[in-house]
C-alpha cells in the first residue's frame, strides 16, 4: 500500500466550510492520512466529509485544543483502531502488512504553560508511546518546541536549526 501522510495544524474546524476545504486540499494534493491539531470540538468521535473520514479527540465541554486524523475513504477499511487518548493525544493504527503503521498525532502545550500541564502531557506521550507495537510508528503534531544548535544535541538533531538555543519543550522531546 503507497499512500502520502500529512500533518496540518488546522487551528479551527468549527466555523461554516471549513471542514469542506480541509478535504479539498488534502484531496488536490493526494493526502490519504492527515494528522490534525487544534481541532477545538468538543468530545470524541468520527464524521464522514465527502470522501475522508475525520476522526477526533477533542474536550468534553469546552471547545479548546483537540487533534485527529482525516483518513480517504480507500484508506478506512485498512484502520485497525482509533483512540482518542487526550485531547492533546490520539493514536491511529492502519494495517499495512507485514508491517503496521501506528500514527500519534500530538497537539503540546505552549511554553507558556504550567509546568504541570507540561509534565502530564509529555508523560501521556511517553506512556502512549510504549503501550505500542514495535511496528513502523510515527509521530505527527504540534510540540511547540524549538531545537537549538547546541552540540550536546548535534547527534540528534543535526547541526541545522533555526535557533541557537531550544527551549524547554524543545529539551523534552530531545
Amino acid at each position: 500500500m503507497d499512500f502520502k501522510i500529512a500533518t496540518w495544524n488546522i487551528i479551527f474546524l468549527f466555523r461554516t466550510g471549513i471542514c469542506q476545504n480541509l478535504v479539498e486540499v488534502l484531496n488536490v494534493y493526494k493526502i490519504k492520512v492527515a494528522g490534525i491539531q487544534e481541532v477545538r470540538w468538543a468530545g470524541k468521535g468520527q464524521l464522514k466529509e465527502r470522501r475522508y473520514i475525520i476522526y477526533f479527540s477533542g474536550m468534553e465541554e469546552r471547545y479548546q485544543n483537540g487533534c485527529g486524523f482525516v483518513v480517504h475513504e480507500t484508506i478506512e477499511p485498512y484502520i485497525k483502531e482509533f483512540n482518542p487518548i487526550l485531547e492533546r493525544l490520539a493514536v491511529l493504527k492502519i494495517d499495512t502488512a507485514p508491517i503496521n503503521i501506528v500514527l500519534i498525532c500530538t497537539y503540546a502545550p505552549t511554553e507558556s504553560a504550567d509546568e504541570d500541564t507540561k509534565d502530564i502531557f509529555y508523560e501521556d506521550l511517553i506512556q502512549a508511546y510504549d503501550n505500542l507495537p514495535g511496528n513502523a510508528i510515527k509521530i505527527l503534531g504540534v510540540f511547540n518546541a524549538k531545537y537549538g544548535r547546541e552540540t550536546q544535541f548535534s547527534h540528534t538533531l543535526g547541526k541545522e536549526s533555526l535557533h541557537d538555543t531550544s527551549n524547554g519543550n524543545g529539551l523534552r522531546l530531545i
